[in-house]
């Protein structure tokens, strides 16, 4: 099966755009837009290099939460954070028609990364990739077209949760509700990562919740 014919669309990350949150909604010229309208709005918080604060200064994207937040708004959803006081699974997800999720690594150096994770109620077949290694043929190792066109093994899941990481060759199926919130724990371990819920505009937060 060929990564083309995946029934998920998902985007290799290019750059440090990892925030165009895997639906064909929003174009690096969209978030750049929304960026700068963030700055214009409130000039102060800039500082006195004047750097637009919502963006990488050189226009390679590793956007904020603000700009996320405002393009989600434009198609009429909202985030809501999770409180990391209480465990991920007390989270209310009946609401939620994804997570939104950000890993600090502890090391200073390292730059965070935001990801998406969705749930797909239908059974899906999907490519399986092998992880990555130097000795794979060019073909398979590729971000070029000749990607699209390597065959892979096939595989069906079961509904569930989705891992839609840009800096995956491929979405990793996570599970169900239990296996995701073990997913995130592990997450926890490594890095400080904070989940947001995307949900429609004017969904009230719980108490497990914090807006």
């Amino acid at each position: 099966m060929k990564l083309r014919d995946s029934p998920i669309y998902h985007e290799k990350q290019s750059f440090w755009l990892c925030a165009k949150l895997q639906q064909e909604l929003y174009t690096h010229a969209d978030l750049e837009r929304i960026a700068k309208y963030l700055h214009e709005l409130h000039p102060e918080q800039t500082g006195w290099l004047k750097f637009n604060s919502h963006k990488n200064f050189l226009g390679f994207g590793d956007y904020d939460v603000n700009v996320i937040a405002s393009a989600l708004q434009e198609h009429g959803y909202d985030l809501l954070w999770h409180d990391n006081r209480s465990d991920i699974e007390e989270a209310d997800l009946s609401n939620s028609v994804g997570l939104i999720v950000h890993i600090q690594p502890e090391w200073f150096f390292r730059r965070g990364h935001w990801f998406a994770v969705k749930h797909f109620n239908q059974v899906l077949t999907t490519p399986v990739v092998p992880v990555t290694y130097v000795g794979q043929p060019r073909a398979a190792r590729s971000t070029s077209p000749e990607r699209g066109s390597h065959e892979y093994d096939a595989k069906t899941f079961e509904p569930g949760f989705w891992n839609l990481d840009s800096k995956l060759v491929h979405p990793e199926h996570i599970g169900d509700r239990k296996d995701l919130n073990e997913f995130l724990r592990q997450l926890s371990k490594r890095n400080r990562v904070h989940v947001l819920l995307i949900v429609p505009l004017n969904t009230p937060s719980t108490a497990s919740l914090s807006s």
